[in-house]
């Protein structure tokens, strides 16, 4: 019954393993469309920067719909395996520690991978956000 369960839930941590790697994709496809959009308003091409926030916009509801997937596979775990998912998500557990396996393993690296494209996203964001809104920018006041 134990091997059941254990082979259960590495079962599940693939499953998660594999909407984070889907998060990772949209992550990316986000980052790209940021630097197209940054491009795009060096120009000054307002129609290009207004299509590409769309697009960018039906990523992050990729990666919220990724995020709900999660959180329903989290509903399903024991508390000490969602705790360590909660804390590998948010890069609290350290990569080299592997308490779950090839599958634990392949989560913390995907979540390291997507932080460090959304950091890099952000910095660029942030430049087109000072530049657009000058001291009323987000980032100013944040």
């Amino acid at each position: 019954m134990i091997c059941d369960m254990e082979e259960i839930y590495k079962q599940m941590l693939m499953e998660i393993a594999k909407c984070l790697q889907k998060k990772y994709n949209c992550m990316s496809e986000i980052y790209r469309l940021t630097e197209e959009a940054s491009q795009a308003l060096g120009r000054d091409d307002k129609v290009s920067v207004q299509m590409i926030l769309g697009m960018r916009g039906e990523e992050i509801e990729r990666i919220h719909e990724c995020d709900k997937n999660v959180g329903l596979f989290k509903e399903g775990m024991p508390p000490e395996l969602a705790n360590w998912l909660s804390e590998a998500l948010e890069g609290k557990q350290p990569i080299s520690e592997e308490p779950y396996g090839k599958e634990g393993a392949i989560i913390l690296k995907i979540s390291a991978n997507t932080r460090s494209v959304w950091e890099r996203t952000m910095l660029i964001d942030r430049r087109m956000n000072m530049r657009l809104s000058g001291k009323d920018s987000f980032y100013e006041n944040n």
